[in-house]
């Protein structure tokens, strides 16, 4: 039984580009994460943006269809651009699996307002979340 290979994994990616593309990889990894996480949280708490993004996330709460909008929304407006500007390749499930920790995010911080995520500074939730979505990205 042969297990999938995942062309960027870092075993994969050391094998095709040398030494050095694990290093570059996990600094593009952290850039993502990083933009990712800023890029959303200004769009949720921005005034002009705020009310769109929550009502889109308590939407897909109780609608399919609303969340699939919200997630391609996502895709287009925060996965994407960073991913674009920071040069992450990354499946498509794990690129899903990440907008499903920010949909997340989103319903503590904004939604339930769940105590300490809803006060903490936005640089602290970037300094605290950015790891998991790191993780998720390196998942082998």
């Amino acid at each position: 039984m042969s297990l999938p290979v995942y062309p960027d994994c870092p075993p994969v990616m050391a094998a095709c580009h040398g030494p050095g593309a694990v290093d570059r990889s996990e600094d593009v990894v952290r850039d993502f994460s990083d933009r990712l996480l800023r890029s959303f949280l200004t769009l949720c708490e921005n005034p002009r943006t705020r009310q769109g993004m929550l009502t889109m996330v308590q939407a897909s709460v109780g609608s399919a269809r609303a969340g699939q909008r919200f997630y391609r929304m996502l895709n287009r407006t925060v996965v994407n651009p960073a991913a674009r500007a920071t040069g992450l390749h990354a499946s498509a499930l794990r690129l899903e699996l990440v907008c499903g920790q920010l949909v997340g995010l989103a319903m503590m911080r904004y939604v339930l307002g769940l105590e300490p995520v809803a006060s903490v500074p936005p640089d602290e939730i970037v300094r605290q979340f950015a790891p998991a979505i790191r993780a998720t990205l390196k998942a082998v």
